[in-house]
């Protein structure tokens, strides 16, 4: 490998490693995304498992997720601060979380929102649990989104640490 070959494949390489670099501000927003599709995949094969007609609402979250998953492929290819479809999809599993808390706890759709667990306290906290583990990660995801757009994230100081050094 000659000295023109090498310096074109160190700056392919030091261009891939920021392009990852970019990518990987959103690493921990990609992994709480898996959390929601599956957990939303697995309410909506117990719902249609129990014929309820309700399998629309996980269903639904399911497609604004993948909306999200969509908009985490793009962004590798050409990164961006601003991840709108995510702070949509974050925003919208925050308010079904709220909206969904009173209801599974406290009215008699429990049995109709999850029939797969049987009407007693036990399950109701459990569901309880689940529903306010949910408003704490998309909080959590959409703070962590506005500190992204806002480059005031510690991964965004590392990236500028990064370009320094290799400029």
């Amino acid at each position: 490998m000659n000295d023109v070959e090498r310096a074109l494949f160190e700056k392919n390489q030091k261009n891939q490693m920021l392009k990852s670099m970019y990518y990987n501000r959103y690493l921990l927003v990609r992994y709480v995304t898996a959390i929601f599709f599956f957990t939303n995949v697995y309410w909506l094969i117990s719902l249609v498992m129990s014929h309820s007609l309700l399998y629309l609402l996980p269903l639904a979250l399911i497609i604004v997720v993948i909306l999200s998953v969509a908009e985490q492929v793009k962004i590798y290819s050409s990164p961006t601060n601003h991840a709108k479809y995510t702070k949509f999809c974050f925003m919208t599993l925050l308010i079904a979380n709220v909206i969904l808390l009173l209801p599974s706890c406290f009215s008699s759709s429990f049995a109709h929102l999850y029939p797969f667990l049987i009407n007693q306290n036990k399950s109701k906290v459990l569901i309880l649990t689940v529903l306010i583990a949910g408003i704490f990660l998309s909080a959590f995801i959409l703070y962590r989104l506005y500190q992204i757009t806002h480059d005031e994230d510690k991964h965004f100081q590392r990236i500028m640490e990064y370009e320094k050094a290799i400029r």
